[in-house]
């Protein structure tokens, strides 16, 4: 008996919603060009009674994200019963030739497996898990997992046309194919130091428990920026990366000629390899690195976006703000609504991205310039997080925009700094993308300096998670959030807060990732989410 492949939709709620407006008026053209369906691939031994289309079917067996399947279920739409089609042409042959087939089995958000392949229990090499992964992409002929099952490499005869799925079995994934189209690996490779040095080897075990929580992160970093100091003082460290290979990367001005110092320079910290890349390399966009209240072009929006004016405020509206430019028209900046937080004493603000913030520090919502809502009066120190204090006449719910589900997902809390690196799935839902799924995949811990002569006390550590939403290359069809994605929260399956949406890396090796500052950092400022 062969393995059943079904694209699934969420079963949807019958129950009203329990805010008003939580259904966004306009879909962004992002999300409406992305696939709402799920794949599950069904193993002869595991199969249900009824894979019919319109049956009902348990997700849990799938090990489904609960954020896209909250009541655990799920409606059949379509049974795939035939083979695969063929491979799409180049790139360059694909403009003379006929679509792919629209239904192919991986234009699916997800794809998930009677397996949890994030388990190290489930051996990758077993027959029946090979026959499921190879049935997903056509002319497959290896699928293998990479270092410390960080992801899934899938080898091909020529790259299927996107979009593709965000996971597979509950890990993200490259593809590869024969002719070198695509990506192997999901980190660039790593140029190392002087092999015979090592640092740092007491007190972080060989796993990476001791590492993921931003307090270990950013101690580690601390530590590490120490050494150099002392040992290479012409050498500055500028980020420490952790990444879910048990690897770490360190950035380094980009005036440093890595290969002539590299025997200067530690092979392993903390128990790990250790490589080293410049700045220049992570292609962060160039608004990243300048002052705050500069003058900046704002980025033209693609497609549709959401930029309704709500009566009642939640997470994921769009938000604007004015900057007076020398000698010329004002310019407008949009960016993404967060979250409401508050203090000990009761007072509640909304967190803002602080670059789409301008002189004025006055904010007002979608369409309605006329309305504002409120004025920036915190700033947390090189997060790119500001506090907005909304007027009194200003409704704000903690509940983002409702999902295919037709549920507002709950949020419970900000991720701490002791809290483990998330694992599984993350979302943000935005108005210039509508619903998104990724996957974090590194953290790294980024030094500030506001002092030409910094000292230890005075540095800035301030913790990023790194999303991955799939690969660039090959995949013309993928999702690449803009500039105004920035400040959207992120959260996770249990709906932890895990930090705000900072920017996207749209070329070179770290390509397909993105950045987001995290929410420990405005615990850590006296501040927590408000109910």
């Amino acid at each position: 008996m062969s393995s059943i492949r079904v694209a699934v939709s969420p079963s949807t709620s019958h129950t009203a919603p329990s805010t008003p407006g939580s259904k966004r008026k306009v879909t962004p053209s992002a999300e409406l060009s992305s696939s709402k369906r799920v794949l599950l691939l069904i193993s002869p031994s595991k199969q249900p009674a009824n894979t019919s289309p319109g049956a009902t079917i348990s997700t849990r067996p799938f090990f489904a994200p609960k954020q896209l399947f909250p009541r655990g279920d799920a409606k059949i739409t379509q049974q795939y019963t035939h083979a695969h089609p063929e491979p799409s042409p180049s790139s360059k042959q694909q403009e003379k030739q006929e679509p792919e087939d629209a239904d192919a089995t991986w234009h699916h958000k997800q794809v998930l497996l009677p397996f949890d392949l994030r388990d190290p229990g489930t051996k990758i090499n077993n027959k029946e898990v090979q026959d499921l992964l190879r049935s997903i992409f056509p002319a497959t002929w290896d699928v293998t997992e990479v270092r410390y099952r960080s992801h899934l490499l899938f080898q091909v005869d020529q790259l299927p046309r996107g979009p593709w799925p965000v996971t597979v079995g509950g890990l993200p994934f490259t593809i590869l194919s024969d002719d070198g189209q695509g990506r192997a690996l999901m980190f660039p490779r790593q140029i190392h130091g002087n092999p015979n040095m090592k640092i740092y080897s007491e007190g972080y075990p060989d796993d990476s428990k001791a590492l993921i929580s931003d307090a270990n992160l950013r101690r580690l970093a601390a530590e590490v920026n120490a050494c150099f100091e002392k040992n290479v003082p012409d050498i500055r460290m500028l980020e420490l990366m952790f990444t879910c290979e048990r690897t770490i990367y360190i950035v380094l001005e980009d005036h440093v000629a890595i290969n002539v110092h590299r025997n200067k320079l530690p092979s392993w910290i903390a128990n790990r390899p250790v490589g080293y890349i410049n700045n220049r390399e992570l292609h962060r966009p160039s608004w990243v690195d300048m002052p705050a209240k500069r003058v900046i072009q704002p980025q033209p929006n693609k497609g549709v976006i959401d930029n309704t004016a709500y009566d009642v405020l939640r997470p994921g509206v769009q938000i604007n703000s004015k900057y007076l430019r020398d000698h010329a028209h004002p310019s407008v900046w949009s960016t993404t609504a967060g979250v409401l937080v508050e203090n000990d004493a009761g007072d509640a603000f909304m967190t803002v991205a602080s670059h789409g913030i301008g002189e004025g520090e006055t904010v007002w919502q979608g369409k309605r310039a006329d309305r504002i809502i409120g004025k920036a009066v915190v700033e947390i120190s090189f997060t790119d997080i500001s506090l907005l204090k909304l007027k009194e006449d200003v409704a704000f719910v903690n509940e983002t925009f409702e999902t295919e589900a037709g549920l507002s997902p709950k949020f419970i809390r900000l991720r701490t700094s002791e809290d483990d690196m998330p694992s599984g799935c993350c979302y943000l839902n935005s108005p210039y993308t509508g619903n998104m799924v990724g996957v974090v995949v590194h953290k790294s811990v980024r030094l500030f300096r506001s002092d030409p002569h910094p000292t230890q006390s005075n540095l800035g550590y301030v913790v990023y998670d790194w999303m991955y939403t799939g690969q660039d290359e090959g995949n013309d069809s993928k999702v690449q959030p803009p500039d105004g994605t920035s400040g959207s929260a992120i959260w996770d399956d249990d709906g932890v807060i895990l930090g705000f949406y900072h920017f996207y890396v749209s070329e070179g090796a770290w390509a397909g990732f993105s950045a987001s500052a995290s929410a420990s950092a405005v615990v850590d400022a006296g501040y927590r989410l408000a109910k």
